[in-house]
This record gives C-alpha cells, structure tokens and sequence, in this order.
C-alpha cells in the first residue's frame, strides 16, 4: 500500500514539475511528497531485513522488536533533521545563510515540519545501498555513516540547486555550486552520516536493496530532468552519474551475495 501510493504520487507529482507546472491549489503536495518519501523510505528497512531463521523470529518476536526500534530511530530522525534545520536557519551554520519558504508546508519555528520527513526519506533510502563489506559491530556503524554521508551528498547535489530554483529556499550572498554555498554540501555529510546512526545495524534483502536503488535513482532522475528545465546542466550531469553508480552499487553487491534472498 505504502509503495504503491508513493509512486503514483511520483508519477503525478513529476509530470506537474517537469511538464505542466503546479498550480497554486496544488502547492501542498510539494510538502506531502517528502511525507510519502520519507514513509516509504521507513517501510523499505522494516520489511526488507533478512530474517535468517524465520520460526525464531516470529516465535521470540524479533521482528516486532526490531520495527519498533526503527520507529522509534526514525522518530529520533525526524528531530534531529528539525534540530540541525532550525541550527542552519537561525544561525547561518552548517548549511550556509538560509530561509525556507512556505511551499514545503508550514513552518515550525522557521522550518517546514515536512523537513524532518525529508531526513528520514534520506538517510533511510541511503542506508538501503549501503553495504557491510564483512565488518561488524563499531565497525560497520562507522563505515555504514561515511557511505551515507556520501549518498546524501551525491544527491544533495541535484536537489538543492533545484529547490534553490524553485524557491522552496533560499541562500544569502550567491556564489558555491548554482547560488549553493559549498559549506552545505559539508552539512549534509555531517548529518547524514550522524543521523545513520540511529539506525539498528542489521543486514538486509537484495530485493530492498534493489527497491531502495530504484528509489534513489528515481529521486535523482526527477530532479535531474528539473534541473535542465531551470538551466542547471551539472546537476542533470551529476543526477546521471549518481544514478550509474547506484546501479554500480547494486550489482557489486550481488556479486559479493550482500543480502540475502
């Protein structure tokens, strides 16, 4: 249900971007698209861990366990993504000087609510093309963080441009990558990366590893494709080479057996 719904809001929100614009009374789904993203992004992990011993885990109640940690990390998520947006917002550090207008919903002490989803949708979808590489425990919590700081980084690229752009925000003084302060791109990783941590440390299918790549690639195709509407060529250049390595990613990780079934 979750899936589906998200993507005919995909569907329908990408052609009133790319094709026919969004009208005024339609502004709210701008807000609501990050909501979905952010819900289905959470429901991804939930369903897609592997459960190598299926009676135990359903006889011990593991899995009931285990949703109710990522609820609960995601709920962690949500504040701290509202926490380092309204840090960034009244003081200018760690993303650069900035506002955010009121098309992503209303504001909550100068920062749209839906923003918290924003940051579940990220760090969820990055942590799904993420690998282990064979390690473990302190390890793979530290290496799982830099592979999505990195994830978010890379599309950070596309977006911010475009809702620069598009006006969902704005920057102060011009200059970085399309009118981005490059300080941004810094704040990402460090959020990104920290906000990772949250999340338990289990392994996970290949099918959510597949559906959470398609996810990710999809983001960044739509945006790419905004961005050559509203005169960013790097962005659709950089949307096409993220959306190569993610399917890079994927297929390294079937040949390594990452993620079972």
């Amino acid at each position: 249900m979750v899936r589906t719904l998200f993507w005919i809001w995909y569907t329908i929100g990408a052609l009133l971007l790319i094709v026919f614009g969004i009208p005024d009374s339609l502004k709210f789904s701008n807000g609501l698209f990050l909501v979905f993203y952010g819900v289905y992004g959470l429901d991804l992990l939930i369903k897609g861990q592997f459960k190598p011993f299926m009676s135990d885990w359903s006889v011990n109640s593991s899995g009931g366990r285990m949703t109710k940690r990522f609820w609960y990390a995601a709920a962690l998520i949500w504040l701290g993504g509202m926490a380092v947006e309204w840090v960034g917002v009244h003081s200018g550090r760690l993303f650069g000087d900035y506002n955010y207008s009121t098309i992503l919903g209303p504001l909550l002490f100068g920062v749209p609510v839906t923003l918290g989803f924003a940051w579940i949708a990220v760090v969820c979808n990055a942590v799904l093309i993420s690998h282990d590489f064979g390690q473990r425990g302190l390890r793979l919590l530290l290496l799982r963080a830099l592979q999505v700081g990195f994830w978010t980084v890379l599309m950070d690229l596309v977006l911010d441009p475009v809702a620069h752009a598009r006006n969902f925000w704005h920057w102060e003084g011009g200059g970085g990558f399309y009118q981005v302060p490059w300080s941004n791109f810094g704040g990402w990783l460090i959020a990104g990366a920290a906000l990772s941590m949250l999340l338990p440390t289990v392994p996970f299918t290949r099918l959510a590893a597949r559906r959470g790549t398609r996810l990710y690639q999809a983001i960044l195709i739509l945006f790419g494709l905004i961005s050559l509407t509203e005169g960013l060529p790097a962005c659709a250049v950089i949307a096409g080479a993220g959306t190569a390595l993610a399917e890079g990613s994927l297929r390294y990780a079937g040949s390594r057996s990452i993620g079972k079934i």
